[in-house]
């Protein structure tokens, strides 16, 4: 019998990387922010006569932040559609079952680099990411964490509304100090923070919740640290590799945010505070990734599950233009496939961004290599799995008796201990451990040929992939990524 806390437990965690709309983005004038695409040419100069103010311009000024007072723009020539700069939350916790971390030498227990899935700690004979990067677009990285070669000062804070910027623009330098907001009001659903106090001073790519850090780890963590003493902590798919913390997410405060009913069952407004992101700023992060020639920037974030003609969006366009416009300019970009057990094969289902073509399209597998039971799947959109922790039922996932059992098949990696009562390290699963996995291996390719091409480096893996019947799966598309293969075929 599978004890009810612990089940509440793991659904929670398998929608960490979910992303739930939740309005539109305000300019600092109070007009509404829009993501704008354009078939180039003068569609800047355009918006601003007629009436728009272009905030910022990304992938060579066919996507733009712009501020209006409706869409109305899309009626100015040279612009190609107009969406809203929609904001997102994430949808429930994404840490669980963390530890203490003053042991060393935590490999025994990295199932997900071991020789029967990834064959990472093999593969490290060949390659270690040694002079290659690593972008993380999420909630930022540790700065002080021993096991994180963070580069900040390559870093950026995206944040469209502009409160934290020196000059009130989109964007913030990775090592430039920002107050940080943290929750001191009522939070949506049942979100989880371990950090106070309610405002900090911190480094702009710093972490703000856990999640980047946890990701960061999965792809670069040093597996020893002369700091820290010989054998210190996990070693990541790629251990010399620098990453890059494009954080994309930050603490907000929504007035107004119908949160509940009340007892006359009239829907009643709070305010309240919230991890937040916009479109904008996910999409100038991938921009800003191959303009600093990343090898690979990890994306473990994505909407939810939507149908068909959404694929014919300014949304979708925009995606669409600038992760292909990044992987032109040489960096691979991996997505996390999604965490509601959802078949996106079939009746034209899709999520954003890694349904874009384009992207690596990760889906997440346990230490027997086979889907787990949260992640999403479809022919049509994964290209490989890799491991995300758990089984392919909750139940196995949570049973004492398989060869590694709960919370042992979840992925093992760092997180700042300032915002979890100390600890360094903690277990958590989704397809966003996933997506980091793969963008190591990319950094590991790289090292051996940095002459490789974006899409090359996807070959590659999928080519060299395992554990997928005709390299078709709908689980696991070409297969479970394996480095050593992948490196052997890269050599030659």
């Amino acid at each position: 019998m599978v004890n009810f806390a612990r089940r509440s437990l793991l659904k929670g965690l398998a929608a960490a990387t979910s992303l739930s709309a939740m309005g539109v983005a305000s300019a600092a004038d109070g007009r509404d922010q829009f993501v704008v695409t354009t078939r180039g040419g003068n569609a800047e100069r355009r918006l601003e006569a007629a009436g728009a103010t272009v905030l910022d311009s990304i992938a060579g000024g066919r996507v733009l932040l712009v501020a209006a007072d409706s869409a109305t723009t899309a009626d100015v020539n040279g612009v190609r559609s107009v969406d809203p700069n929609r904001g997102y939350r994430p949808v429930g916790p994404a840490k669980r079952s963390t530890e203490e971390s003053l042991d060393e030498d935590f490999a025994a227990i990295q199932w997900d680099k071991q020789a029967d899935t990834t064959g990472a700690f093999e593969a490290h004979d060949t390659a270690t990411g040694d002079g290659r990067d690593v972008a993380i677009i999420d909630t930022g990285i540790d700065t002080e964490h021993p096991d994180l070669r963070n580069a900040i000062g390559r870093g950026q804070l995206f944040r469209a509304d502009g409160v934290v910027s020196p000059d009130g623009g989109p964007r913030v330098d990775g090592d430039v100090t920002v107050p940080a907001r943290l929750p001191d009001g009522p939070e949506i659903a049942s979100y989880v923070y371990l950090g106070a106090p309610a405002i900090r001073e911190q480094a702009a790519g710093d972490d703000v919740d856990s999640h980047g850090s946890h990701c960061a780890g999965i792809a670069t963590a040093k597996h020893d640290d002369t700091s820290a003493g010989e054998d210190f902590g996990i070693a990541g798919m790629a251990p010399d590799a620098e990453v890059v913390p494009l954080r994309v997410f930050y603490w907000k405060e929504l007035a107004g945010y119908p949160y509940d009913m009340d007892d006359d069952g009239e829907e009643e407004s709070v305010t309240v505070t919230t991890l937040w992101t916009t479109d904008y700023d996910i999409l100038a992060a991938i921009d800003y990734a191959a303009d600093i020639g990343v090898d690979a920037a990890n994306m473990s974030l994505g909407g939810g599950v939507v149908k068909g003609s959404a694929h014919n969006t300014g949304e979708h366009v925009a995606y669409q233009t600038v992760i292909q416009s990044a992987v032109r300019r040489g960096t691979v970009v991996t997505t996390s496939a999604g965490n509601a057990d959802a078949d996106l094969q079939h009746e034209g289902y899709y999520t954003l961004p890694n349904s874009v073509p384009g992207s690596i399209s990760v889906s997440a597998t346990g230490p027997n290599n086979e889907r787990v039971f949260y992640s999403n799947y479809g022919t049509s959109d994964i290209d490989v799995g890799a491991p995300g922790g758990g089984y392919e039922t909750l139940e196995k996932t949570l049973a004492d008796d398989t060869d590694w059992p709960y919370p042992l098949n979840l992925v093992y990696s760092t997180v700042p201990p300032d915002l979890n009562d100390g600890t360094a390290y903690a277990w958590y699963a989704g397809t966003s451990m996933a997506a980091p996995q793969v963008a190591g291996l990319v950094a590991l390719l790289r090292e051996v040929d940095p002459d490789l091409s974006a899409k090359r480096v996807q070959s590659i893996i999928e080519n060299t992939a395992r554990f997928s019947r005709g390299k078709s799966s709908a689980d696991l598309g070409a297969g479970v990524i394996h480095a050593p293969s992948a490196l052997d075929r890269a050599s030659k």
